[in-house]
């Protein structure tokens, strides 16, 4: 009987040897390589996305725009202050807007009464780098004083800074000030011999009262006054919540946290102390003068007005003749007593302050004529109290522009590439 032979493989089975091994190696390590590659190319795109993400929102607000003596002022706190200074110019806006609709204004950018203030507010919202540079001067002040407030042991405790941002909010917590005494009462000295010798004073007539009988009211019935609800006190709770209402509104708007508005208030609690300390010797008395004019259109005219007035004609007739200042012409010109700070043009503001008194200039021009300046007196005299304000506030710049001036104070250019325009005007 033949033998039969089985073959052990199966005939579709191929046969692996050392040139399949090394195949299979090759394209194995050929598909490691493109998941290696692939796995790397994710890894780097992923990278540049989270870096392009931290950049903007970690890495880039953390950025220095300013060093103010080697203090730091960073992209967010400069983006966040130029948002809240958006906020503020914007009501301020939407105020005088609502204002000049209410009067009856078609066009509030052309109303007499608001028109210039709205126009002015609009172009500083439309203008980011000059606000910007508004703000980062700001920032840098608030530094110098913040230096140097510490240098003064001018610091507030947490107490003290609380009940600062209390009152800002209009919430006192040992119920409402007394307010403070105005500034002490001047007794203005009467007119001195030379003040006399030039002018003549007119007593007005006292007046007369007639007595008049007090009409006679008869009652009326009718039904009784319903009674005002009294107001809602203003409690801890009330205030706290107005205070969360506002922060939390402005956080959204402008992007800084509640610890960057503590850090405002109480840069300006620090500041109005300081400004108490350096304006401390201020006085509410400046010097003024006493002026009178005649104004005409010419120099000519000018010159025979003084030649007329020297030979003994009277200013009074003068000023009432040829003053083409019909606001005061018909009283001697006079313009009253002037200090400083009041707004005539330079000219005519710098010859009224080099006068003496009794003394009269030679003609003066000005955008409006020629003026022939008279000065009838010139001494210390009691200021208001708005402007009492300002010549402490005067005192305190001059002292601030000092430290600057002093100052290690750098700047870079990056805010000018971040200067937000947001907010914008609702309409």
């Amino acid at each position: 009987m033949p033998r039969t032979y089985i073959n052990p493989m199966p005939k579709n089975q191929k046969i692996i040897n050392k040139r399949h091994l090394a195949r299979a190696e090759v394209v194995r390590r050929q598909s490691l390589a493109i998941q290696s590659v692939a796995i790397a190319i994710i890894v780097v795109v992923v990278g540049l996305l989270v870096y392009g993400y931290l950049s903007t929102t970690v890495f880039l607000p953390q950025r220095t725009v300013a060093s103010v003596n080697g203090e730091r002022i960073t992209l967010r706190e400069f983006q966040g202050r130029v948002r809240l200074e958006r906020i503020q110019l914007i009501n301020n806006f939407t105020q005088y807007y609502q204002f000049a609709q209410m009067f009856g204004a078609q066009d509030p950018f052309s109303d007499p009464n608001f028109g210039g203030i709205l126009q002015q507010l609009f172009l500083q919202l439309q203008q980011p780098q000059a606000l910007g540079q508004q703000v980062l001067d700001a920032l840098i002040d608030d530094r110098l004083i913040r230096q140097e407030a510490r240098k003064l042991g001018v610091e507030p405790s947490a107490a003290e800074l609380d009940g600062y941002i209390q009152q800002q909010f209009g919430f006192y917590a040992d119920g409402t000030p007394t307010p403070a005494p105005t500034l002490t009462p001047f007794v203005f000295p009467p007119l001195n011999p030379t003040q006399l010798a030039i002018i003549t004073v007119t007593p007005l007539p006292e007046p007369t009262i007639a007595p008049t009988q007090e009409p006679t009211v008869a009652p009326t019935e009718g039904p009784e006054p319903t009674p005002f609800p009294s107001a809602t006190p203003y409690t801890l709770a009330g205030f706290q919540s107005n205070f969360d209402e506002t922060i939390a509104g402005l956080q959204e708007s402008t992007q800084l946290n509640a610890a960057d508005f503590r850090y405002f208030f109480e840069t300006l609690y620090i500041r109005e102390k300081l400004l108490d300390l350096i304006a401390k010797d201020v006085e509410p008395l400046e010097e003024q003068v006493w002026v009178q004019h005649i104004l005409v259109e010419t120099e000519e005219q000018a010159n025979d007005v003084l030649q007329r007035f020297a030979d003994g004609e009277s200013w009074t007739d003068l000023a009432a003749t040829y003053s083409i200042d019909f606001s005061n012409s018909l009283n001697d010109g006079d313009l009253g007593w002037v200090g400083p700070d009041v707004s005539f043009v330079p000219e005519f503001k710098n010859a009224m302050f080099a006068l003496q008194q009794a003394e009269i200039s030679a003609p003066v021009q000005s955008q409006f004529g020629w003026h022939i300046i008279r000065v009838l007196g010139r001494e210390l005299r009691p200021v208001d109290e708005q402007r009492f304000e300002q010549k402490r506030q005067e005192a305190f710049n001059i002292w601030l522009a000092g430290i600057r001036a002093e100052a290690n104070i750098e700047t870079y250019d990056l805010w000018q590439e971040h200067v937000p325009t947001d907010p914008e005007l609702p309409f």
